[in-house]
């Protein structure tokens, strides 16, 4: 093989290896995997001071000031962020959008009322979106 033969299969090599180095490092990345993930979901009375839900369930009794939705995130950018709407009877009553810290966190959102009262007797739920795709909807009651 020719001077031009070594240096045209040293080429072709190199361009083989930096093609699977990038693709390892896409398969990884946030971005590219879109692998932006919410788990261990759940709806309970509060937090506490470590962001560690307290009086989960799916059923409250009436008298229940506030709610929370606690969940635990991971493989954030740091420009992930979700939409979280609360519906009470099927219709919307509230929304909120906040972005993720990067990294993997825990993030709590509440239901309450701006004048203090107790939330109203009946069925809810809530749903947590990104853009398109829905990663929960929660449904819950508060009973008498």
């Amino acid at each position: 093989m020719g001077r031009n033969g070594r240096v045209f299969s040293l080429l072709v090599s190199c361009v083989i290896i930096l093609m699977t180095v990038f693709s390892f490092w896409a398969a990884r990345s946030n971005r590219a995997a879109g692998s932006f993930e919410i788990h261990g979901l759940l709806l309970c009375d509060e937090v506490d001071d470590q962001m560690r839900p307290i009086g989960a369930g799916s059923v409250f009794r009436h008298g229940t000031r506030q709610l929370c939705l606690w969940f635990e995130y991971s493989r954030s950018s740091g420009s992930d962020g979700v939409r979280v709407r609360w519906y009470y009877r099927g219709r919307p009553i509230h929304s909120e959008y906040l972005r993720m810290a990067p990294g993997d966190g825990a993030k709590a959102f509440c239901l309450l009322l701006e004048d203090g009262a107790p939330l109203p007797k009946g069925s809810y739920s809530v749903r947590v979106s990104m853009y398109d795709k829905v990663f929960s909807d929660v449904p819950f009651e508060i009973v008498d």
